[in-house]
């Protein structure tokens, strides 16, 4: 049996991540969302884990990931982990970094005009986005570009991948280039093992 994958999307708020891990659920992989598992935990436990010390919030993420990574060694079950809370900082903490495969998206090349335009253009009526005040609209804009800046910036210092995307067509090709990488990247590891098994 070949042992599966986990990939893990990191990055900004509306940059695809979501878009990315439904295409590789179509490929066969395992879907873990955290904002999701987020938004149960809270509803059901009626614990903010936002609120809960920094430490705890980690132990959480990588519970997830340690599963999702001994799955793909004994079951073969490639996984796709999608977040939004935890940076590049973050991956280097896990024990297991060298066993997924991480990427994060955002898009740095827009400045906040461009962020508000991309927002009101390309979200749709039942994205909550889509559903908030003028106010805590400005607020999100302002937090995204803060975030694209300190993705590139931790990316570089930990040597991560930040994918540049943008909207409409072209973040759509940019999301497809991104998962045909990552399916070659699984085929060349599956013949690499069944030419060892052959010599």
């Amino acid at each position: 049996m070949k042992k599966g994958k986990v990939i893990i999307l990191g990055g900004n708020a509306r940059s695809g991540k979501t878009t990315l891990s439904m295409q590789l659920v179509k490929k066969g992989f395992n879907r873990i969302s955290f904002d999701n598992l987020y938004e149960v935990v809270e509803d059901v436990l009626k614990i903010k884990i936002d609120e809960l010390p920094k430490s705890q919030q980690f132990k959480f993420f990588e519970s997830f990931v340690d599963k999702a990574i001994e799955e793909a060694e004994n079951y073969g079950i490639n996984s796709v982990i999608d977040m939004y809370d935890f940076l590049p900082q973050d991956i280097e903490k896990l024990k297991n970094k060298n066993k997924v495969q991480c990427y994060f998206l955002a898009y740095p090349s827009c400045d906040t005009h461009q962020i508000k335009h991309n927002l009101k253009t390309y979200s749709i009526p039942s994205d909550w986005i889509a559903q908030v005040d003028v106010e805590y609209f400005n607020e999100c804009v302002v937090r995204f570009d803060k975030r694209n800046k300190l993705l590139v910036k931790q990316c570089e210092k930990y040597n991560h991948r930040l994918i540049d995307t943008s909207y409409g067509e072209n973040r759509n090709l940019i999301l497809k280039e991104l998962l045909n990488e990552i399916l070659k990247k699984e085929y060349e590891l599956t013949q690499k093992k069944l030419s060892i098994i052959d010599a």
